[in-house]
């Protein structure tokens, strides 16, 4: 029986500790979004360095946890894909693009990095940026449409309103970098994002390693038990 206990008590911890990798490839602020809205549904996360790398992180949650978490980040629309910017769009070591194909990949990159500048602000989930700034003909020198852009952001829903009040200054910031481009030739649309509801049927789980020292606490406890009754019955019993 002294042998079997120790036996016990390390297969209670390791099914407390056992866990679950839940999504690969990310880069940190992907990875932190998750831990954020997994951390709001009552999961603990963990997150750690891929090896070999360049960059990406894993996240991992307790294996008893992996189908709530996965239910959690398809409610949240999680991870999000973040939109390329001039280090993705120019650093891809392709052909020498035509003056066209290089201006629209200018449009692109810089819309990119405008999105991830207005998804910097607090409250603000999602965020894309659409730019038309057409180039002038040389065969029709003043036939050349007025720039215009768009800004659509998903914002948390409590936030909404202090986003809302920020309208001005995101148009400021898009027209600042795109030339030629005026604040009111750009439309923003700023809609609630999707709430972040912990499921109502599930209590916050306690994390492996207090589910493993109250599985340990639970061994010692019973092999107490049985050692006290067994003295008990030895000494109950004739000589």
């Amino acid at each position: 029986m002294r042998r079997a206990i120790p036996l016990l008590v390390l297969a209670t911890a390791l099914s407390g500790c056992a866990e679950e990798e839940l999504l690969h490839g990310l880069d940190e602020a992907q990875a932190n979004e998750v831990l954020v809205a997994l951390d709001e549904g009552g999961l603990p996360a963990t997150k750690r360095r891929e090896e070999g790398s360049d960059g990406q992180w894993m996240v991992a949650v307790g294996a008893h946890d992996a189908a709530r978490a996965h239910r959690v980040l398809a409610e949240r629309e999680l991870p999000r894909a973040r939109p390329p910017g001039f280090g993705e769009v120019f650093g891809k070591g392709s052909m020498v693009p035509t003056p066209t194909e290089e201006h629209a990949l200018y449009l692109h990159a810089l819309a990119g990095e405008l999105s991830r500048s207005v998804e910097s602000i607090d409250g603000v989930v999602e965020a894309r940026v659409h730019l038309g700034l057409p180039q002038p003909d040389p065969l029709r020198p003043g036939d050349v449409p007025a720039p215009r852009g768009a800004v659509l952001v998903k914002c948390r829903p409590a936030a909404c309103d202090a986003v809302r009040a920020l309208e001005a200054g995101i148009r400021a910031l898009v027209a600042g970098a795109a030339g030629g481009l005026e604040p009111g030739a750009i439309s923003v649309v700023i809609a609630p994002g999707a709430a972040a509801v912990p499921s109502p049927a599930a209590p916050r789980r306690r994390s492996p390693l207090l589910l493993g020292l109250a599985g340990l606490a639970g061994v010692g406890a019973a092999a107490i038990a049985g050692a006290t009754g067994l003295l008990r019955l030895r000494g109950r019993s004739p000589r």
